[in-house]
């Protein structure tokens, strides 16, 4: 009898060998989600000062691209007493290329400089953000609950904080970080959708519920909570969280339930069926 040979699912491109093997090679790995580090085999390497770590994380965030010196210097200067200069980032760039070589980094990365700028050269998979990023974008693309599930699973897998969490201001990193923040958001929807629509409904009510504490006004996520709750045989439990919901959106903001959520509580006011639709604007959509 002959092997059966089994073919890759659409969404199992061949990048995805890229992303494993970036994980589990040797050699400098960076991570800019929570502290910025850099590991080289697997231990943990000294970037220096806080500026220093600041540049590498900057750099880190646009890998391959350059970035203009004045921006830079911006960014660097930014809660600084007094303004920088372009002197004062060629002491950091020095700085950060000594920490580079004394925590022997291999030729796979290597900060360079092109006229005003510079830029960090290597391959993107080294650094957890772009990860996080490709398994995002390719979970989006996926048309299977399954799948969409396992790669939103690893990508906030490589979460483990805010964009350069301990080095830049709020300022910096709402700058620099706001559309990650985002992709975060977006990361968790494809998974719950892809839950709800395996019908895993008692997995997802915890991990609902402390997402709709962190973000209180988020429709889609009161949606799924209410509607996964109902599915439980919660149905007390479901109407409560929309009317808990409408109470603090019509004291902060002055507005009513969106319509998908007023026909949401409608129907299991009549204990129906939920209707699947109501969700068309959201993470359902992608699954």
């Amino acid at each position: 009898m002959r092997p059966v040979v089994k073919m890759p699912k659409p969404c199992q491109e061949h990048d995805e060998l890229t992303i494993i093997a970036a994980m589990f090679a040797t050699g400098s790995h960076f991570r800019v989600l929570g502290r910025v580090e850099w590991t080289v085999d697997g231990h943990l390497r000294a970037i220096g000062r806080r500026r220093e770590r600041l540049l590498l994380g900057l750099l880190l965030l646009e890998m391959g691209r350059p970035l203009p010196m004045d921006r830079l210097i911006d960014l660097l200067s930014d809660g600084d007493e007094r303004p920088r200069s372009r002197a004062d980032l060629y002491v950091d760039v020095c700085r950060l290329r000594a920490s580079l070589r004394q925590g022997g980094c291999d030729g796979s990365v290597r900060l360079v400089r092109s006229g005003s700028t510079y830029a960090l050269t290597g391959d993107p998979q080294l650094v957890d953000l772009h990860r996080f990023t490709q398994l995002v974008n390719r979970a989006q693309r996926c048309t299977e609950p399954q799948e969409v599930s396992r790669l939103a699973s690893s990508a906030l897998a490589e979460w483990r904080g805010a964009v350069l969490e301990d080095v830049a201001s709020e300022r910096t990193r709402r700058g620099v970080g706001a559309a990650f923040g985002e992709l975060l958001i977006s990361a968790q929807l494809l998974r719950i959708a892809a839950e709800f629509k395996l019908r895993n409904y008692w997995w997802l009510t915890a991990e609902l519920a402390r997402l709709t504490e962190d973000h209180p006004e988020h429709e889609m996520l009161l949606a799924f909570r209410a509607a996964t709750l109902y599915e439980c045989g919660r149905r007390a439990d479901a109407l409560r969280v929309l009317s808990s919901a409408r109470a603090q959106m019509t004291g902060r903001l002055g507005l009513d339930l969106s319509r998908e959520l007023q026909d949401l509580r409608e129907a299991i006011l009549r204990d129906d069926p939920v209707d699947r639709r109501i969700f068309r604007c959201g993470a359902l959509d992608a699954v």
